[in-house]
């Protein structure tokens, strides 16, 4: 039986980001000048990682799902625009951080507002998309999909959002991450994912992944 699980890169990609948004509330809290450059790198790495996964799923997930079940991406395609948006004004706001103290309630205000709306967007798509998929992509189309996804500007996911993603991941997840990687990678690219990935991976995954070829 295959341990690659296609579709696994979207829900554990969220559940990476999920991870990114908690850190940035715990910063936005107890927002001050004291943390508000940490907070800014914050939200550029998962301001990064968001801007890929929407191009991914626009350019290489949504086109093969339209032509399987029509219109059904449209709302999730306007989340995205909404998004870049939201991005635009949170960076104009943080531009200037930590230097200029006077505008940090509103910098409070607004990333409040982004995370709530960003959560809402990742449960719409696991609601809808999620349950849609099974039903319509074979195994081997789910399979040329995903490679499709990881293909779209590989560099930016072999450089930055592999590693940030997995790094967020929590014991099983990473199993299934990186079986999802063996069985959907681009041609002649895991074992360059494998190198990014072995020097955040515990000695016990390590001897485990060995025993089980998923290194292979």
């Amino acid at each position: 039986m295959s341990t690659c699980q296609p579709f696994s890169i979207m829900r554990l990609t969220h559940e990476a980001i999920r991870s990114g948004l908690n850190q940035l509330e715990e910063l936005n809290k107890d927002l001050s000048a004291a943390n508000a450059g940490s907070l800014k790198a914050t939200f550029e790495e998962v301001k990064r990682v968001i801007a890929l996964h929407a191009n991914q799923e626009d350019n290489a997930f949504y086109p093969p799902l339209e032509e399987k079940r029509p219109n059904l991406t449209d709302a999730f395609s306007e989340e995205h625009e909404a998004e870049h948006h939201a991005f635009d004004h949170l960076t104009s706001l943080m531009d200037d951080l930590p230097e200029n103290r006077s505008n940090l309630p509103q910098v409070k205000n607004a990333m409040s507002e982004w995370i709530a709306q960003h959560r809402d967007h990742l449960k719409h798509e696991e609601d809808i998309l999620m349950k849609v998929l099974p039903k319509a992509f074979t195994y081997v189309e789910s399979v040329a999909v995903v490679r499709s996804i990881l293909d779209y500007d590989l560099d930016e996911f072999e450089q930055f959002q592999l590693a940030w993603v997995f790094e967020r991941l929590k014991g099983p997840q990473r199993k299934v991450y990186l079986g999802m990687l063996k069985g959907c990678s681009p041609a002649g690219k895991y074992p360059d994912f494998v190198a990014r990935i072995r020097p955040l991976l515990h000695s016990d995954e390590h001897i485990s992944y060995e025993q089980e070829g998923l290194f292979a």
